[in-house]
């Protein structure tokens, strides 16, 4: 045989393999498709398993009381298998009528009865293994649909799925609802955001079958790992206080068109947040919950950090409440830079009592000026010491660093009118919860709390955390500035600025603020305005901290003691009546004394015009000696009287004197004089027992 020969007799022999191999690969597809694939289809059925999470439910976030903040509220959607295992002609057919009527009847699934049924009839030929029943049911619903002919024989037999989400929930809507905050898969903000962890649980996992592409049900029959429901916080939130803090600063924005505002109120012991209210306009003009200024917004403060630049002073030791200072009618000039009070006033000579009570932007600067003059340092010292250029670091996220400025860190920032004007809370950024805070530890005696939200993690009805209070500073004032500086504040409302919120049921001590926001930034005149008040009640023993801060206040006024301190008022009433028979005792105790505060005690007049007063209001009244011209001292039994006496060319001390009397002593001793302000005699620029010669002398009056 030929080499010809032989090589096509091979190429034959492997083509008739192939051909053969092809033939029994083809028979063998025929039979498994034809005669096998009902076989197969089922096998390859129960390949297509996966793992899929189950979420676990959120833990609810908690008011003080336990009352719901957050909740989350399970809802279900309805699916049916209509190829279940157990689910055979007979049995759908038997039950498919009564089912239709059930889900016609309670409106689960659009259509009447007999279009359901077609409905469902239709689909179980289609083979549907996902079809969809409800959505959105609660679980009374679904109890009731897991009565229904069909379903209340399972998934297997009856082809019920059930599948279990939830949706977060407020019970009392936008009540706190910026500091409650809010969760998604990729985003959260808030309480829901700080405790995420704890709230978040842990969870389960569920065998589910692939019935169609990305389609997925249960494995029946199958043992899940079940998810573990999160951790409940609770917070400090009190919801009266909160409620009355949210309407309140509602009302007076809407009174005087207001930007912005919050107000915080901190248990004074603790540092414990009971409310956080927060509003700002949306772009329809509407005011809303849209942003956590409380804790986040940071601007200059102005007047109500005239406390923390006098307590500095005070601390030195070199000024005490009653030192003098020229307030040269509301304006001064420092570098060449012109600071005026909030009004201009005809007051020269008085001292740091007045000019804090009455918040005068230029005494507090010049005294500031004066004490620290080539000591620049230890001024800003004391704000580091006070940890004011420090986070509070409460749980919620977004607080800012404050800008407390310092000569040795800030070289290139600190100018000649630094001073002065941080002294007046200018040139520095502070938000309202720092502010807060500061204030807090004044009434806590020198002690400085972290603020703080949530007091307890429970799993159940078991408390597994608590979140005790933690001191931050101790001991921040000496006893002799802190005394002077609680002083200060009672007199503001007593005697100051905030002289509105006076009343007899109970003290309040506190500073007001109104600051120019944009002081250094507007080019066209225009001014916008930051309207608060800080403070706490009651003074003798301090329960609450409260601050309001109301931005760019439009109609009906901007000063803080008509358009923040109205709604301090409100929520300082609400608290107070909560506190019930605590509030009487304290009220029943006798409120502090100012130094200044000595009627009749220290006073000087006419002895008839006294007598007449005293036997009126029924106060004993004695005469040591007789005169026409006396000053009031005190005694156990009552009041004394001690004789004025006033020389010709002497100058005499009419401090304490109402106006009508000291010129009638100052005329009768031919002395010229000129009255400034009105009411008492507070200074005179001439010392008692000095010669004069005819040189006029000025009565300073409040």
């Amino acid at each position: 045989m030929d080499r010809k020969k032989e090589f096509l007799i091979r190429v034959y022999m492997v083509m008739a393999g192939f051909i053969l191999l092809a033939i029994v690969m083809f028979g063998r597809v025929i039979q498994i498709s034809h005669f096998q694939g009902k076989k197969w289809r089922a096998m390859a059925e129960d390949l297509y398993f996966t793992l899929t999470p189950v979420e676990a439910e959120r833990g609810n976030i908690l008011a003080d009381d336990g009352s719901p903040l957050a909740i989350s509220l399970p809802f279900f959607e309805i699916r049916m298998d209509t190829k279940a295992k157990g689910l055979d002609e007979k049995t759908f057919k038997a039950n498919v009528e009564a089912l239709s009527e059930k889900l016609e009847a309670h409106q689960f699934v659009e259509g009447n009865a007999k279009q359901i049924k077609n409905w469902l009839v239709r689909e179980k030929k289609a083979g549907n293994r996902y079809l969809l029943i409800a959505k959105n049911l609660d679980y009374q619903q679904l109890q009731e649909l897991k009565t229904f002919p069909l379903f209340k024989l399972g998934q297997n037999k009856g082809g019920l799925i059930i599948i279990r989400k939830s949706r977060r929930e407020k019970p009392f809507k936008i009540l706190a609802n910026r500091t409650i905050g809010l969760h998604r898969d990729t985003f959260s903000i808030g309480l829901e955001n700080a405790f995420n962890s704890e709230l978040k649980g842990k969870d389960g996992e569920r065998m589910m079958r692939k019935v169609a592409a990305n389609t997925y049900i249960p494995v029946d029959n199958v043992t899940e790992m079940e998810a573990k429901k999160g951790n409940d916080i609770v917070t400090t939130i009190n919801i009266g206080i909160q409620e009355v803090a949210e309407e309140s600063l509602y009302e007076y924005m809407e009174k005087h068109l207001a930007d912005k505002g919050c107000a915080i109120v901190m248990e004074t012991k603790t540092g414990a947040i009971k409310a956080v209210a927060n509003l700002g306009r949306n772009e329809f003009g509407e005011l809303t919950e849209d942003y956590n200024y409380a804790i986040a917004h940071s601007t200059e403060p102005g007047s109500t950090m005239k406390l923390a630049s006098t307590l500095a002073m005070l601390e030195t030791g070199k000024v005490d409440v009653k030192s003098g200072v020229d307030l040269n009618g509301g304006i001064a000039f420092f570098y060449n830079e012109k600071m005026e009070d909030s009004e201009l006033h005809s007051v020269g000579m008085s001292d740091l009592e007045y000019a804090f009570s009455k918040s005068s932007n230029v005494g507090i600067a010049k005294l500031a000026t004066a004490v620290f003059s080539g000591n620049k340092i230890g001024f800003a010292d004391y704000y580091q010491q006070w940890n004011l250029n420090k986070r509070t670091g409460i749980e919620l996220g977004g607080e800012p660093l404050p800008v407390i400025k310092h000569p040795n860190v800030d070289k290139e920032k600190w100018y000649g009118t630094t001073l002065p004007w941080m002294s007046i809370g200018y040139e520095m950024q502070m938000t309202p919860l720092q502010i807060l805070n500061f204030y807090n530890a004044v009434a806590n005696n020198g002690r400085m709390m972290k603020p703080f939200m949530v007091s307890d993690i429970k799993s159940d009805e078991d408390i597994i955390r608590t979140i005790k209070p933690k001191v931050v500073l101790d001991s921040m004032f000496s006893p002799q500035a802190l005394r002077q500086a609680k002083e200060l504040l009672l007199h503001v409302v007593e005697k100051g600025t905030a002289s509105t919120l006076k009343n007899e049921a109970y003290s309040i001590a506190g500073k007001t603020g109104t600051s120019v926001s944009n002081y250094f930034k507007s080019t066209d005149g225009s001014k916008e305005y930051q309207a608060s008040f800080c403070g706490y009640f009651p003074a003798e023993a301090p329960k609450y901290s409260v601050i309001v801060v109301i931005y760019n206040p439009k109609q009906g006024g901007y000063y803080g003691a008509s358009v923040a301190a109205p709604v301090f008022k409100r929520i300082a009433d609400h608290c107070m009546r909560s506190e019930g028979a605590q509030a009487i005792i304290v009220n029943d105790q006798p409120k502090p004394k100012l130094s200044s505060d000595n009627m009749p005690i220290g006073n000087v007049g006419n002895y008839q015009d006294f007598k007449s007063i005293f036997d009126f209001i029924g106060l004993p009244f004695k005469q040591q000696n007789r005169a026409e011209w006396i000053r009031t001292v005190s005694d156990p039994s009552g009041v004394l009287s001690v004789p004025f006496e006033s020389n010709p060319g002497v100058v005499p001390n009419v401090v304490g004197m109402g106006l009508r009397d000291a010129m009638y002593i100052l005329d009768k001793a031919k002395i010229p004089s000129k009255p400034m302000g009105i009411g008492k005699v507070r200074t005179q620029s001439i010392a008692p027992g000095e010669v004069n010669y005819g040189t006029t002398i000025e009565l300073y009056l409040e």
